[in-house]
């Protein structure tokens, strides 16, 4: 490990080094912050220690301060990344990891496991009678009836759309690719009487079907359709209008919040076992249609209910099977 003492003066001549915390100190300074005194790192599951009420300075405030404070924090990066060792490298790798996990990425206890995550039947008809924006209607559609993500369907622009082949050009946010799927013929002309009915503001938004132009965060790069965050917001909006919030469970931190069974991802995953059922379970057409590049994903997106499982045994009972079985059943 390199010593402060060993960085050369104009290296940080900007900067102030870390005080060592010793017994009865009360905190330390970071590049000029002063900070909370945490007495052992973090473990993965843990909580990061929070300040008290006495702390002068909030958490909120070293994270503004740090962050103004970033290029000589990632110059520091640069130079320990060069010069640590492998051992104290993956270290450091790590805590920023697991940081990184606990405090921007969700954690969900308990999983859902083998929960329905998609929509049933009833629910769906629930779902979209409560809606009365034709626009976030259309949009819901698109999940729901071609299984598209939320990220994908906010995006559709009217150029995406092939009017003779009835085929929707995507681009696959997770693969990073572009696919096409065919739009079934009497959704398109919703699509078509959709953008007649909107032909100005469709224009207006640089053809993106979803158009949004409330200012918001929006800068001069954003494009002018709905955000995720909207669409996620209408969506429990929605949801709650046609009481269907089912809460299996609650979110780990230190603020937790509800787990809904339904999200704007139970429309793909009602889309992808629509296909599956309709299709005579054919799991590697539906991995297709899913745009999957691994079948065991398209696995957990299929939901079967029990009749279905019971009923399926019963038709593939063997009965001359049976027949023998009973017959060594008599014979002892």
């Amino acid at each position: 490990m390199v010593h402060w003492s060993q960085v050369p003066t104009n290296w940080t001549q900007n900067t102030r080094p870390v005080k060592e915390i010793g017994p009865g100190e009360q905190g330390r300074t970071v590049f000029g912050v002063e900070c909370p005194v945490s007495r052992r790192l973090p473990v993965p599951g843990d909580r990061f220690p929070v300040c008290c009420k006495e702390d002068s300075v909030s958490p909120k405030q070293i994270s503004k301060q740090l962050t103004k404070k970033w290029p000589e924090v990632k110059q520091e990066l640069d130079f320990l990344a060069k010069h640590l060792s492998k051992t104290c490298l993956v270290r450091a790798i790590t805590i920023l990891s697991d940081a990184r996990k606990y405090r921007f990425l969700r954690k969900r206890t308990p999983k859902y496991g083998s929960m329905c995550k998609a929509f049933r039947e009833d629910e769906l008809e629930r779902f979209f009678s409560v809606i009365d924006d034709p626009k976030m209607h259309l949009l819901f559609s698109f999940q729901a009836t071609i299984g598209l993500r939320i990220g994908e369907a906010i995006r559709i622009n009217i150029k995406d759309i092939n009017l003779r082949t009835r085929e929707l050009r995507i681009f696959t946010e997770k693969s990073k690719k572009t696919d096409y799927l065919l739009i079934p013929i009497q959704f398109f002309d919703r699509v078509i009487r959709y953008i007649e009915s909107y032909e100005k503001e469709i224009a207006a938004a640089k053809g993106f079907l979803f158009f949004s132009f409330t200012p918001g965060r929006r800068t001069q790069e954003t494009d002018p359709c709905v955000t995720t965050h909207t669409a996620r917001d209408s969506f429990r909006r929605y949801l709650k209008k046609a009481k269907l919030e089912e809460v299996y469970g609650y979110s780990v931190g230190a603020k937790p919040h509800p787990l809904y069974r339904l999200s704007s991802h139970s429309l793909r995953h009602y889309a992808i076992t629509n296909f599956c059922r309709k299709n005579g379970g054919n799991a590697v057409l539906t991995s297709k249609y899913a745009r999957h590049s691994n079948l065991q994903t398209t696995m957990v997106y299929i939901h079967m209910d029990k009749n279905e499982l019971y009923e399926g045994i019963e038709r593939a009972q063997d009965n001359q099977l049976m027949k023998k079985i009973k017959e060594m059943q008599d014979f002892l």
